[in-house]
């Protein structure tokens, strides 16, 4: 009883020390499994969300049907000539290569194994598996899908990102002159869903610097200084550059 007790004290010490170097999905779908003692389970369902995150990314990129190496080499690309939407890690485009090999480095000495075998992990390779599956899903969280790769305004199309440049001339239009009150953009994805418009869309104009956002300081009008109300102290605008004007000029 008392060895038991022990374990357990160990182990709680153990899950304590470890906690803070999981990811949220990896401690809401794999440390219970750690915690009851299932340990290839769980380093197998940290892979899974590791592959899932990146099929997440895919599904924007329009490569969902791809699975393991396969999607992996198409979300980085690296030395590719084909135009698409890559992953780009956020350490510097230098380290796009080294993070290709590295994701596939742990999906074929991990993922493989815990998916086929995993006979020989035990609790401390567990708990290694876990924090080399946070990291990457942190990695994944801070990494950024790159539109200016996919080849303009015509690739945006082709690729699915706009239905069509109608699509995307609404958006322009749309989103020209929108201000946004101390920055606050809460609401702007619901007004982009009423004109069937996605916040991924947003984000591939501005990439492809078509739209810029820049803040300004508010200065209230004499009335404004006399109302009880706090007013707003900056303006948040979204608006044109030359190149999406000049895209909206020709149509």
């Amino acid at each position: 009883m008392r060895q038991r007790r022990y374990i357990r004290g160990v182990l709680e010490i153990m899950i304590l020390e470890l906690k803070p170097l999981l990811s949220p999905r990896i401690i809401k779908h794999c440390l219970p499994l750690f915690e009851e003692g299932h340990y290839k389970q769980a380093a197998h369902e940290a892979m899974i969300q590791v592959e899932q995150a990146l099929k997440d990314k895919s599904k924007i990129a329009g490569k969902e049907q791809l699975y393991g190496q396969s999607l992996i080499s198409a979300l980085f690309k690296v030395g590719s000539k084909e135009k698409h939407i890559r992953l780009r890690v956020p350490l510097g485009e230098d380290l796009q290569e080294q993070a290709e090999g590295y994701f596939k480095g742990v999906f074929s000495y991990y993922r493989n194994y815990t998916a086929h075998d995993g006979s020989q992990i035990d609790k401390s390779i567990c708990a290694r598996i876990m924090i080399i599956a946070s990291e990457l899903l942190d990695l994944i969280d801070a990494s950024s899908l790159s539109y200016a790769d996919l080849g303009g305004v015509e690739g945006l199309i082709k690729s699915g990102t706009f239905t069509s440049r109608d699509q995307l001339f609404a958006l322009l239009n749309f989103i020209s002159g929108y201000i946004a009150v101390d920055g606050d953009v809460d609401g702007l994805e619901e007004e982009l869903w009423e004109k069937g418009l996605e916040w991924s869309q947003l984000d591939a104009v501005m990439e492809l610097e078509l739209v810029r956002y820049h803040e300004e300081d508010y200065v209230p009008t004499k009335e404004e200084l006399l109302l009880p109300e706090a007013t707003a102290r900056t303006l948040g605008i979204f608006e044109l550059t030359d190149l999406g004007r000049q895209f909206i000029e020709n149509g």
